[in-house]
């Protein structure tokens, strides 16, 4: 197969990637690359689909991009109490608690949905909240422990694909095989490598940026995008995170009225910016631990907001007690976007005034390890507001409103309608006064080996099973009907015991066949339950359509 040529259209705006990080104007200039992978327009636009791509997760529930929304700072944008986390206790509603990014719903070795020990059979959430990569490819390891190395190993061969400054590409692999975050609990790089090639590149995407439509209309496969980036169709893991890591260099947010002030431009900041400038630089001393350009030193700092034993931080990496409660310290930039601050999201923060003014009350809360840096230290009230407000100076307007490079597509757990979609109807009480409920996070697209519908609260031990409607047949002919397509249904007796304990799961690997797209069906859990009217207790109807 020949190499296909660039069009015009596709080297300008492919060009227009690259040249934001070369030719970087402001104060803060572009994050080095490792020699090993230097920035390529074509590295970074299939890094970005890559970035936004559902499919990648085992069940097409998660993008990286999920956790990494650029309009509240490149962090979660799903705040609430689904985004809880329990703490070290493992009690909701405790001191412990903490905001984390909610990733995939258990499963077993089977692929089956299991109960997890924190979140049942609810998305598990991560015990951390997400930093941002917008500022990620500043820093010499990431992660809040800084458990991502400047040395990047290939996991494969075990060699080392980058010998200094490969952060972004150690940590990029993590959250791919994590069964927390994307993936199921026996995935390994070669079932990942297998996904990404036969899938269609953001097919469960809408409102693809210009970029991202221009690049997919001459390379409109992934082997395609992988030749165009690196030479060859080979999708190794490697390549995966060089790709990944180039496209986070590019993001480089330096056009905040910060960087306007120090471009010369007076006006760019208020008076009340200009004197939260000068303590935030002075008496405040937070530019010790958050030093311009970057606003972070990269540094890893206790501020003893919570006992150290609930979570060591950098100690688990490096073995030393000093070390624990230590965590990164991240940069301040697009700070007031976010929805949560700290690595543990601070639940009793509600603003970022209130980030701001623990400092002014003196910082540890009678909690241990507090760094020295912030022995007695004390921000008076009303610098408190003006620091705040000069926080406000350090977001970039293109990361709020998500304009280009910051630009993103629309993501499947954003759209209005759902696919799978639940339709209210058709439920029917069993024991105890429980209905089936539905699990309905995976998505249905062609080459998901692992496509599923859960159910859970039915009556534990009973028999269940999954009815099934065909609305249309996509590309299927209509008089080969249902009898040519592969649906199981069987029934299955559900784990658990007892009424509203049983769960179960319905499992319908969709394979590339094309004939299998657009084909919309109708689905109802049905489980036997002699307290149900006619001896059996449903779950609401959803309808699905393979994408």
């Amino acid at each position: 197969m020949s190499r296909p040529a660039k069009t015009p259209l596709l080297s300008i705006l492919l060009g227009a990637a690259l040249s934001g990080v070369v030719t970087a104007q402001g104060y803060l200039t572009a994050p080095p690359a490792p020699p090993e992978n230097p920035v390529t327009a074509e590295k970074a636009i299939l890094g970005k689909v890559l970035f936004w791509d559902e499919q990648l997760s085992s069940d097409g529930s998660m993008a990286c991009g999920t956790c990494h929304i650029p309009s509240v700072g490149g962090a979660e944008l799903r705040a609430g109490p689904s985004t809880r986390f329990p703490g070290p206790d493992g009690v909701f509603g405790t001191a412990d608690d903490g905001f984390g990014s909610p990733g995939v719903v258990n499963t077993d070795g089977f692929g089956h949905f299991a109960p997890s020990t924190l979140f049942g059979l609810e998305p598990q959430v991560t015990g951390r909240y997400a930093p941002s990569p917008i500022t990620a490819g500043y820093f010499q390891d990431l992660f809040w422990d800084g458990r991502a190395t400047s040395k990047f190993t290939d996991p494969v061969s075990g060699a080392t694909a980058v010998a200094s400054g490969g952060a972004l590409e150690s940590q990029s692999l993590g959250p791919l095989l994590s069964d927390v975050e994307m993936a199921e609990p026996a995935r390994g790089f070669a079932d990942l490598s297998l996904r990404i090639g036969g899938a269609r590149p953001l097919a469960l995407a809408t409102n693809l940026p210009p970029d991202v439509l221009a690049a997919l209309q001459v390379y409109p496969t992934y082997p395609d995008l992988f030749r165009q980036a690196f030479g060859t169709t080979d999708i190794t893991p490697v390549r995966i995170a060089f790709a990944l890591a180039t496209y986070q260099r590019t993001l480089v947010a330096n056009e905040t009225p910060w960087d306007d002030f120090q471009r010369g431009i007076p006006g760019a900041l208020s008076a009340q910016q200009q004197r939260g400038m000068a303590a935030f630089e002075t008496t405040a001393a937070c530019a010790v631990c958050h030093t311009p350009p970057l606003f972070s030193t990269g540094n890893y700092h206790a501020l003893a907001l919570r006992p150290s034993s609930e979570d060591i931080g950098r100690a688990a990496v490096t073995g030393y007690a000093w070390d624990e409660g230590k965590f990164k310290t991240p940069s301040l930039r697009n700070v007031a976007l976010r929805k949560h601050w700290f690595h543990n999201g601070a639940p009793q923060m509600q603003d970022l005034r209130d980030t701001v003014a623990i400092y002014g009350t003196g910082v540890g809360g009678g909690f241990d390890n507090l760094d020295p840096v912030l022995n007695g230290l004390i921000i008076p009230p009303g610098d408190v507001d003006d620091i705040t407000e000069f926080l406000h100076a350090l977001t970039d307007p293109r990361v709020e409103a998500e304009a280009y490079p910051f630009d993103r597509p629309t993501l499947r757990i954003e759209r209005v309608v759902p696919n799978p979609e639940p339709t209210g109807l058709g439920a029917v009480v069993g024991s105890g006064g429980y209905a089936p409920q539905l699990i309905l996070t995976p998505a249905p697209f062609l080459g998901s080996t692992s496509f599923r519908v859960g159910v859970s609260g039915g009556l534990g031990g009973a028999f269940g099973a999954m009815r099934l409607k065909v609305l249309d047949l996509g590309g299927f002919p209509a008089a080969q009907g249902i009898r040519t397509l592969p649906l199981p249904g069987g029934p299955v007796v559900l784990d658990g015991v007892g009424p509203g304990e049983g769960y179960a799961t319905w499992n319908f690997p969709l394979t590339t066949t094309p004939a299998l797209l657009g084909l919309r069906l109708e689905g109802q859990w049905w489980v036997r339950d002699g307290a149900a009217p006619g001896g059996v207790a449903r779950s609401e109807r959803f309808i699905m359509t393979v994408e």
